[in-house]
């Protein structure tokens, strides 16, 4: 069901986190599902449905790589050559510490091969000035706020089950008559392969328009 929150006090919401500086997501009280790690990308919760949440995510840095294959092989081969950035291959030669999630971004292209961008958040302390990769496929990547709508499940986070799961999404999304991009989305997984049980896993859509989780 909607959250009860009325559109002045969403607006409020939005208005107030579009405010904040650089760094302060890192503030916010992480979600119970980020357990792993030190640190994870904090969200204000705008609204929740039966089947998905509207969230906030302030502006934000990340480590990111391309890789094109499938998304599988992507999504390892991006992890590796962005583990050994924060492993120490990056100008300053400095470790930083892993957060979540390791983000995928999904476009809406035909065929299983394609170029996939892979990506981990950058801890608080290092959001105002990350060191420089050295590696010449990484990169720094600032992202703007997100208004998301957001379909979590648990498991492992594969192609299939993260293709059923945006269907779903977007099925809800239509269902609610909201707005949404729909040439490209995310896959975002939050444990690492020792976790075997209670694993979290999300896919994101990012709006158009007003953030909500009831017909317009």
């Amino acid at each position: 069901m909607a959250s009860a929150t009325t559109p002045l006090v969403m607006l409020l919401r939005i208005a107030l986190l579009l405010l904040l500086p650089l760094g302060l997501w890192g503030e916010r009280e992480k979600p119970k599902f980020c357990g792993e790690v030190t640190e994870c990308f904090t969200f204000d919760l705008i609204c929740n449905s039966s089947d998905y949440e509207a969230r906030l995510y302030p502006p934000s840095a990340w480590v990111s790589t391309r890789v094109n294959n499938t998304y599988t092989a992507a999504k390892t081969t991006g992890f590796w050559h962005l583990f050994r950035y924060i492993q120490g291959r990056n100008q300053l030669g400095v470790k930083i510490p892993m957060t979540t999630p390791v983000l995928t971004r999904v476009d809406q292209a035909a065929g299983e091969m394609q170029e996939y961008t892979i990506s981990f958040l950058l801890p608080a302390a290092r959001q105002g000035d990350p060191p420089q990769p050295t590696e010449p496929a990484v990169f720094i990547e600032r992202f703007p706020a997100l208004p998301t709508y957001v379909r979590s499940f648990g498991g492992w986070l594969t192609d299939a089950n993260r293709g059923t799961h945006i269907q779903a999404l977007d099925a809800s999304l239509g269902r609610d008559a909201r707005h949404f991009n729909r040439s490209w989305h995310y896959s975002a997984g939050y444990n690492s392969p020792m976790k075997l049980f209670d694993r979290h896993n999300e896919v994101w859509r990012l709006a158009w328009g007003g953030l909500g989780c009831a017909p317009e």
